[in-house]
């Protein structure tokens, strides 16, 4: 996993193409004004986007959020499904919003703990259109 390019608060890291993933992220951020940060992970698990801040090591966001797919998705297969398109945890903090990619991947989705979670998960559901055009996904 490459350590990408930091620029103000937004950060890409390599496989995607940088300005139209960041675009397709800006675009739901804006859309969906409960979402206080967002990232993409691949199908392998690497970080591919994180709109975290400075200061925010970006391999311990992919490790702690490449941890929490693995565990949704053995939840998920211990309950005779095929993966989890969708995870919601919620914390005192807010909530950690998860949903599958086409293709593996996975867009995660942090809001604070007021917000309007089911509107977040539409909105992102409704991105993955946009998402798989600009990580260059074929399918």
């Amino acid at each position: 996993m490459s350590e990408g390019r930091i620029s103000g608060t937004e950060s890409n890291a390599g496989g995607a193409p940088s300005g139209a993933l960041e675009r397709a992220l800006g675009d739901l951020r804006a859309l969906s004004e409960d979402i206080e940060s967002c990232s993409v992970l691949s199908p392998a698990g690497d970080l591919q986007y994180s709109s975290h801040g400075p200061g925010v090591e970006r391999a311990r966001v992919a490790a702690m959020l490449g941890a929490l797919v693995g565990l949704a998705g053995r939840s998920a297969r211990k309950e005779g499904k095929d993966l989890a398109s969708q995870v919601r945890v919620r914390t005192e903090a807010g909530h950690l919003l998860m949903v599958g990619l086409e293709g593996g991947g996975t867009l995660v989705a942090t809001t604070a703990p007021e917000a309007r979670v089911g509107l977040v998960l539409y909105d992102m559901r409704n991105a993955r259109v946009e998402i798989k055009k600009a990580t260059g996904e074929v399918g």
